[in-house]
């Protein structure tokens, strides 16, 4: 072996660069390098070296100095206790920086627990009696000692003890039973206790668990087992907490803030020292168990140790780990020993310190100490914009995943509005409702007029009597599951409206009172029924998107099965296109009021509890051609029928298509017109019949029409009708301040009764559209009850009901409160010959009074069209 030169070898200025500053964390995600034992050789003064660099270490680098000058002790048993001192050191040196801030925590658990159980020194001779005893106690001294080590004053200790002196005995019992417990799961799944049966040294596996191998650990082991297999287990400990810490787990984050690695400096290392003794084992535990750790060893002396490689005089370390691999294989004692020699120093430049300070690259760890930060900060920020996101989506709904069919729609682009023409259409709430959300409107009471406040206050209590039926019903179900299966009714139709001169919603809680009185009635008759709502929207604007969430629910919906759709919202377009989108869940849709003659061609699962547009211009027809008179009681036919339609309104073009078709060829004039009621021309003298066939929100702008045109000359008036959409309250409120003028209006909902209810049933005091929703649902649980009457394994689905619906005809009608049903000949989705009649409403008089009525199970009073 070669000696350097002593002017030759490395500066100490050029020490950091020579080290590679290998002590800096490069690679935070990666494995740890490859650390050498670096023996920085000088002929004088070296362990200046050893100075020098901790004070660049500073408070930066977490580091020890040792002094392992030392020669080792004559017996095994001492030299483990002395490596023991030594290393122990180390531990305590490394752990000054434990509250440094860009260290972070170090813990030694492995290594502490070893030198523990190594200070007992029992004899053997105490263990033969009870040996798993004697173990346990001790163990449990010394997770009590660590439990103290929470750094607790003695007078905030002794506190605590008191109280706990104090505690009731059944608290006192359960704090007794803490630590065994804790013993339990720490002896059979803590870490440090697995790691000690896992690693090579001392023949772990010899032991039947880690008490046993604990005891052999506290009968001095250097003294009957290999102290040699000792020193290396005491070593091994200590560089795996050390790689521990320093390890990158997802649930641990303590390794983010170690910008940089252990280093341990050694002074006075030479042959023949207890220092080269460290290195020895050092060097043999890294070859023997492969693992990687994170700890550089730097040491300085004189001579080089025994058996060490050639100096390396380049400055680098790039040789070594060129070699390393190969060196590893081979076991060779000084694989990572790697000896750097350091040029002598002038005077001048020993006065300070050439090295600097370490400043290390902090830019990414600062950023990664405060990625758990961020992340917290950016899932809670985060989850909380996507759950008010997702609420606001959802109707505002503080849990939307219980109604995952409520949407949010906004409103389909529309000519611009001026400020007083009220408040702007933003959107509405659509879909299907579990009960727990109730369609309203979301308009400031501020503008809105005391009617309509105290019409949603009436809407909001009728939603919420439906919510407690809903609950009655399945109350009823679970008494008795099999006599009584729970079944499902969607009530589909427009529930909120934005338009606050609208009559719309007066007519859906109608509807809603018939249906709370079916409900009831239909859990009297074994049948719990569950009715939920679905909003498609002013004039069922959205009633396609609505109803294909129908569909989907339908087919989600198990336990309780969905068996039909009732109610549509009136004559719309866009219902033809809902009852369409509704066909694929093979639903049976009853209509209540509506009445466009082609809606039937939609599907063939859709039926109606109403007559038809094309029943209603055959009474009007047979009205004014045959049973209206004048004055004098004399028959008079009028000379000429004006039908007023709204041009675009499906239900008024086609009842105003419907009139045209019985009227044009059978009365002298006959004139269809479309437009603003406020601007069409109005024909006057009792010889005209004018037919509103409109919406019954225009009606008060066509009496205002009739009442200017035709007011200047007494009995001026033309004989006034209006189609079904005229409601009673309507026309109340409008014939009010308007004297002389009466109206004929057609009625769906309003015919005298021929025969009593059907014993044992009820007879609901309904009105209006109230009886045809009431029919509807009712139609419903009869053809459910006929389903279980007719075989109880028959599954009700909406075919099974649809089946039961489609059997009320011809001699076995269904008795509706409305009138008889009968889907016979010719369509079998329309009621044949269902009852209508046609009401006189006059200005000044309470109620209005039958002038023709028409249909099956009635009191008939006139000349009636033959039933179609």
């Amino acid at each position: 072996m070669s000696e350097t030169p002593a002017n030759r070898g490395i500066a100490v200025s050029r020490l950091s660069e020579g080290l590679e500053q290998r002590w800096l964390r490069r690679n935070r995600f990666g494995r740890f390098p490859d650390q050498p034992v670096v023996h920085l050789l000088r002929d004088t003064d070296a362990d200046a070296l050893i100075t020098q660099l901790s004070e660049h270490f500073g408070r930066t680098v977490p580091h020890a100095e040792l002094d392992v000058g030392a020669a080792p002790n004559s017996s095994d048993r001492e030299q483990s206790a002395q490596l023991r001192e030594q290393l122990a050191d180390a531990a305590l040196a490394l752990l000054e920086h434990d509250s440094r801030r860009r260290i972070g925590r170090l813990r030694f658990p492995r290594y502490s627990l070893l030198v523990w159980l190594l200070k007992q020194n029992q004899p053997r001779r105490e263990l033969i009696h009870q040996p798993q005893g004697v173990i346990r106690e001790s163990l449990h001294a010394y997770l009590r000692r660590r439990w103290k080590r929470t750094r607790q004053s003695e007078h905030r200790s002794a506190a605590w003890a008191a109280a706990a002196g104090q505690l009731p005995w059944y608290l006192l019992l359960v704090s007794l039973s803490i630590l065994p417990l804790y013993y339990a799961l720490w002896v059979r799944w803590g870490s440090a206790p697995r790691w000690f049966m896992r690693q090579r040294y001392l023949a772990p596996r010899e032991s039947a668990d880690f008490p046993s191998f604990a005891q052999r650990l506290m009968t001095t082991p250097s003294q009957w087992e290999s102290p040699e297999e000792v020193r290396k287990l005491l070593v091994h400990a200590f560089l795996t907490d050390l790689a521990v810490v320093h390890t990158r787990r997802p649930w641990r984050w303590r390794w983010v803030s170690k910008d940089c690695y252990p280093v341990l400096l050694l002074r006075n290392l030479r042959p023949g020292t207890i220092g080269e003794t460290l290195v020895k084992l050092l060097n043999d535990v890294r070859n023997e168990t492969g693992a990687p750790d994170p700890l550089l060893v730097v040491a300085a002396g004189e001579q080089q140790l025994r058996d060490a490689p050639v100096l390396h005089e380049s400055g680098t370390l790039k040789e070594w780990q060129a070699n390393l691999e190969a060196a590893r294989r081979r076991r060779s004692p000084t694989a990572w020993y790697v000896p750097l020699r350091i040029s002598e120093a002038p005077v001048d430049e020993e006065q300070s310190n050439p090295l600097g300070r370490a400043v290390p690259r902090l830019k990414h760890s600062k950023l990664l100490r405060r990625i758990p930060v961020i992340l917290i900060i950016l899932l809670v920020f985060g989850s909380t914009g996507g759950y008010f996101e997702h609420r606001s989506n959802h109707c505002g709904i503080w849990t939307p995943w219980r109604n995952p069919d409520l949407w949010w729609q906004d409103a389909e682009p529309e000519p611009a509005q001026n400020a007083d023409d009220g408040p702007q259409d933003s959107g509405t709430c659509i879909g299907i409702s579990d009960g727990t959300y109730f369609f309203l409107t979301d308009i400031p009471d501020s503008v809105r007029p005391q009617e309509d406040i105290e019409q949603e206050k009436l809407l909001r209590g009728l939603q919420e009597n439906i919510a407690q039926q809903n609950a009655l019903a399945v109350d009823s179900h679970q008494r008795d599951p099999v006599r009584r299966p729970l079944v499902t009714v969607i009530y589909f139709s427009t529930l909120t409206i934005r338009d606050l001169d609208s009559s719309t919603l007066a007519g859906v809680a109608n509807e809603l009172q018939g249906l709370i009185a079916a409900q009831e009635e239909a859990r009297g008759a074994n049948v719990p029924m569950r009715i939920l709502l679905a909003n498609g929207g002013e004039g069922m604007r959205h009633g396609r998107l609505v109803a294909d969430r129908i569909v989907d629910f339908a087919a989600r919906s198990t336990a309780a099965p969905v068996i039909g759709v009732v109610g549509l919202g009136g004559s719309w377009k866009e219902t033809k296109d809902s009852i369409k989108a509704l066909e694929p869940a093979a639903l049976p849709v009853i209509g209540t009021v509506t009445s466009a003659s082609d809606l039937p061609e939609s599907s063939r699962l859709y039926h109606q509890v109403g007559p038809s547009n094309k029943r209603e211009a055959e009474v009007v027809a047979a009205y004014l051609l045959h049973n209206k008179t004048d004055e004098n009681g004399q028959l008079r036919p009028p000379d000429g029928v004006t039908v007023f339609f709204a041009k675009g309104d499906h239900y008024s073009e086609n009842l105003a298509a419907n009139l045209a078709e019985q009227l044009t060829s059978k009365v002298t004039r006959f004139k269809a017109e479309s437009g603003d009621p406020s601007e069409v021309e109005i024909p006057c003298g009792p010889q005209e019949t004018v037919f509103f066939a409109g919406r019954t929100d225009d009606l008060s702008d066509f009496l205002s029409k009739v009442e200017g045109d035709c007011s200047l000359h007494p009995n001026a008036y033309p004989h006034l009708m209006a189609g079904d959409d005229a409601t009673q309250v309507k026309l109340d409120q409008e014939m009010a301040g308007r004297p002389g003028v009466s109206v004929d209006y057609v009625s769906f909902d309003d015919v005298p009764k021929q025969n009593s209810p059907t014993p044992g049933q009820s007879s609901p005091t309904l009105r209006g559209r109230a009886l045809l929703a009431f029919d509807a649902v009712k139609l419903l649980y009869f053809a459910v009850d006929k389903v279980k009457t007719t075989d109880s394994r028959i599954p009700l689905t909406g075919a099974t009901v649809w089946r039961g619906i489609a059997e009320f005809n011809g001699a076995n009608p269904f008795p509706g409160s409305s009138g008889a049903i009968d889907f016979g000949t010719p369509s079998g989705q329309v009621p044949v010959d269902k009852a209508i009649s046609v009401l006189r409403k006059t200005s000044g008089t309470p109620e209005p009074g039958y002038v023709l009525v028409c249909g099956r199970g009635v009191h008939p009073t006139g000349r009636c069209p033959a039933p179609t």
